[in-house]
């Protein structure tokens, strides 16, 4: 029930071409996990390592740079005990992320205090698709990376939680 790589990845969200900008293009050339760091614009790539510094720094979390289609293209997925936290995607000249949601996460993160805007309009935005909602957002400045490190922690600690 949860997203895997042959989930129909809603693409809906962004700006019209959004996906046609993204840094790394070929299929066959897998990037360096740390290659954003030098890719991008010196703006994207400090948002980009904020984001990544801030989910790796969670406990048990594994990155992996994954190849998801011809869309998303390359992409950093991150993962706690094998269900997803969130992507993030590197463009040309930005940075954007992806987290998912299921029904019960969705149920109380929107119902926890302290949930920043962004995280907010990216929830209500995300369309359902199997099963999750898939919440995008881009990183404009700092704390937009910053509230994607926080959403990302929360969903954390819930899939820490003892059933």
């Amino acid at each position: 029930m949860f997203p895997s790589s042959v989930t129909v990845i809603p693409l809906d969200n962004q700006p019209p071409g959004y996906w046609a900008s993204t840094l790394y293009l070929d299929p066959r050339k897998r990037p360096k996990a740390d290659a954003p760091l030098k890719d991008l614009p010196p703006r994207a790539a400090q948002r980009f390592k904020a984001a990544r510094e801030g989910v790796r720094a969670l406990r048990h979390v594994t990155e992996q740079v994954v190849f998801l289609g011809t869309a998303w293209k390359w992409v950093w997925m991150y993962e706690v005990g094998g269900r997803k936290l969130g992507y993030l995607h590197p463009m040309a000249t930005s940075v954007s992320a992806t987290f998912v949601l299921t029904q019960a996460e969705e149920r109380e993160l929107t119902g926890a205090s302290g949930i920043p805007a962004r995280v907010q309009r990216a929830i209500a935005a995300g369309p359902r698709e199997g099963g999750v909602r898939w919440c995008w957002m881009a990183f404009p400045d700092l704390e937009a990376a910053a509230a994607f490190v926080q959403v990302v922690r929360l969903k954390h600690l819930i899939l820490s939680r003892p059933e």
